[in-house]
């Protein structure tokens, strides 16, 4: 049990660090994500102020692609616009933004991209040295092809370059996928892997998860819920 004295030091240690770190407002966005198409080349967004302070968002659309190690790469896009790229919310408030597509969408495939919604802070007090906190959010914007576009997800198992044993998923598809939920099952029913996501997977990628050294041998169930749908299939370690 913490005495008086280590009580009055916790408290005062809490306080220090809240006055050297100034919280800016915080905002949420509905729908979380984007799908245009040629038949939709423009949607809505709306921003809301969920704070008590006013603060100011400011939109930037980004191209969207991966690294074959799964990490995003965003590259500043002029291929959507968001109208009004800067806005002013009071506590409370909310603001409609409209997201337009400024190109053609491309016949091969999906083109992906996020907008960046940020919190521009305010001035920093005179004599204010601590830590400001922006948020920032990042909403996915997927665009269709005219004949549209699916995932085609393959499942793997196999081996690391150090020999290892790791789960893969490779999409050969032209549209992503979201995994929400991937479990490895033995034929007893034990969980050997669960991975409680969620992940993208944009087109062409693959990710891979490693595993426990005790399946390298034997037949496993896989189950992985996904933005479209629960896929099940039976895997075994290939060289």
């Amino acid at each position: 049990m913490f005495s008086r004295t280590k009580s009055q030091a916790l408290i005062g240690l809490v306080l220090f660090l809240a006055s050297q770190l100034a919280l800016a407002g915080s905002f949420s966005v509905s729908p979380t994500r984007l799908t245009l198409s040629v038949l939709q080349s423009s949607g809505m967004l709306t921003v809301r102020n969920t704070s008590d302070e006013e603060t100011v968002v400011q939109l930037q659309a980004n191209a969207w692609s991966q690294q074959q190690d799964g990490s995003d790469v965003l590259e500043a896009s002029s291929d959507l616009i968001a109208v009004p790229p800067l806005f002013t919310l009071k506590p409370g408030a909310s603001q409609v933004v409209r997201v337009g597509l400024r190109r053609a969408p491309a016949a091969e495939g999906e083109l992906t991209y996020r907008l960046l919604l940020r919190e521009v802070p305010p001035p920093i007090e005179e004599g204010f040295n601590g830590l400001q906190v922006a948020l920032n959010l990042s909403l996915p914007v997927f665009v269709l092809p005219p004949q549209g576009a699916a995932p085609e997800l393959n499942w793997h198992m196999g081996y690391a370059a150090d020999g290892s044993p790791v789960l893969q998923l490779f999409n050969r598809g032209n549209a992503h996928t979201q995994l929400r939920q991937v479990d490895l099952t033995r034929s007893d029913g034990t969980v050997i892997k669960g991975q409680n996501l969620p992940v993208y997977l944009l087109p062409g990628q693959n990710r891979s998860w490693p595993l426990a050294a005790d399946t390298h041998t034997g037949r496993w169930k896989l189950r992985a819920t996904t933005d479209s749908g629960t896929l099940e299939a039976e895997l075994a370690l290939e060289k």
